[in-house]
């Protein structure tokens, strides 16, 4: 385990290195518009709302999705690991507060994976594609704001997908 910590430390050190104005501007919104899963209940909504039927119906999945891997990772987080949070001293531009809580899942990435790999799998390109790319960014956020360690985020993310992947085949309104 020591070994993991350290090499988690150096790519953490690799990842927040790059800092410069523009990242230190994107990143902390990126992360705080993925609180509370809010981007992907607003995405879910729009698509709900002005979406083709297969967007429609991909929405819904995609919401079940990072409901479901959230509840998890954060419920794992809580109760079952406690790992603390990364030190300031490892880079992190932490430009507000970082909680308190354990950090091993990240509870963002698994939100932001699952709600991502859902639509890939369902949705049209044109709506996943962008929105796979958004989850990419709030994950990459997490590290760089200082709030997980990349192993924290791959294992949210790897949670996310799991999720995701396993509720594929769950019937839901308008399949057909």
């Amino acid at each position: 385990m020591r070994r993991l910590r350290r090499v988690d430390e150096r790519v953490m050190r690799a990842m927040t290195s790059l800092g410069c104005r523009a990242l230190d501007e994107v990143m902390p919104r990126a992360s705080r518009a993925a609180d509370q899963l809010l981007v992907w209940w607003l995405i879910a909504a729009a698509l709900r709302v002005g979406g083709d039927p297969r967007s429609r119906r991909a929405a819904v999945r995609a919401a079940l999705a990072m409901s479901v891997a959230g509840t998890l990772a954060n419920g794992v987080r809580i109760f079952v690991f406690d790992r603390e949070r990364p030190p300031k001293t490892l880079g992190g531009r932490r430009p507000g507060r970082v909680p308190d809580s354990p950090g091993f899942p990240s509870g963002h990435s698994a939100g932001a994976a699952a709600f991502a790999t859902a639509l890939v799998c369902e949705a049209p390109w044109r709506v996943s594609v962008p929105v796979a790319a958004l989850a990419s960014l709030v994950a990459y956020s997490r590290v760089y704001i200082g709030a997980h360690y990349p192993g924290d985020v791959a294992a949210g993310a790897a949670t996310g997908v799991a999720v995701a992947l396993a509720l594929r085949g769950l019937p839901i309104a308008g399949d057909s």
